[in-house]
């Protein structure tokens, strides 16, 4: 290759190069990457640039064939973990946690229970006609502001429904202790907070300076989602699991249910 002129050499010798990369083990991802730089500085190949060459896209297409990307099909971190950090320090007691914590927490919570994306919860409004909580804490109801379309519509669009878990009185500490994984509970003490200094009747506000009480992007819901599972881990000091993603929590809630009895279709209506 060295003896190659390297902005005018023939598409044999391009393949030559991939395939030596590709048998060294690089994924399909990395090649195209190595093509669009050898595209931007190479001599067209028939008139065309290297990456549309029809030898090179055949090449790539078998690349991606041999060797596809390889998806965990479960989120690799650990759901009970993560739900017992959440009934200790810094997240508990709730009354006394930092407005943080309270956030992330929540948050959390609500991708875990509902099964929905990042774009749904940060479409929830406090609005008194879109938030109700049923008597005695026992549920929540949810609903997204006006105009907003999901990524997969539905043809009749369905609150969010909350059940709370355990709530007091308490028989014994299991009970108070399962308490503090409560949505609504943590729902209700966020929004009871955030009333103070929210601008905005979107559910979820940014909690600190200089976005303070303005509406939380989906961006930072995610990062949220992500700083609450590796809170966790930490608080446990146990290492944070590779790849730890906002989304992954539609993944884990999914299996866990299903792995629980609940039948998929109602799995599925829950994800939306």
């Amino acid at each position: 290759h060295h003896r190659q002129d390297p902005v005018n050499c023939p598409v044999g010798t391009v393949l030559e190069f991939l395939q030596d990369w590709f048998s060294a083990g690089l994924a399909h991802s990395t090649l195209k990457v190595y093509v669009a730089a050898i595209s931007a500085y190479h001599a067209p190949l028939g008139g065309m640039s290297v990456g549309k060459d029809p030898l090179v896209v055949r090449f790539l297409h078998g690349a991606l064939r041999l060797r596809p990307p390889v998806r965990p099909r479960v989120p690799t971190w650990d759901l009970a973990v993560v739900l017992e950090a959440l009934c200790r320090p810094p997240f508990e007691p709730i009354e006394e946690s930092f407005d943080y914590h309270l956030s992330i927490k929540t948050v959390l919570l609500l991708a875990l229970t509902s099964l929905k994306r990042v774009g749904d919860l940060q479409a929830l409004s406090v609005a008194p006609s879109h938030l109700e909580f049923a008597p005695g804490m026992a549920k929540a109801f949810l609903y997204p502001r006006p105009g907003y379309v999901p990524k997969v519509p539905s043809s009749a669009p369905r609150p969010i429904v909350l059940q709370a878990f355990c709530p007091p009185p308490f028989r014994d500490s299991d009970q108070q202790k399962l308490n503090c994984m409560c949505p609504v509970r943590a729902l209700d003490t966020c929004v009871h907070r955030a009333a103070l200094w929210r601008k905005t009747d979107q559910l979820f506000v940014c909690f600190g300076p200089p976005k303070r009480g303005l509406p939380a992007s989906k961006q930072t819901l995610s990062r949220w989602i992500v700083d609450a599972v590796t809170q966790a881990f930490e608080s446990s000091g146990l290492s944070l699991p590779l790849g730890v993603k906002a989304h992954s929590t539609r993944g884990i809630s999914a299996s866990k249910a299903f792995l629980s009895g609940v039948p998929i279709q109602d799995i599925c209506n829950a994800a939306g």
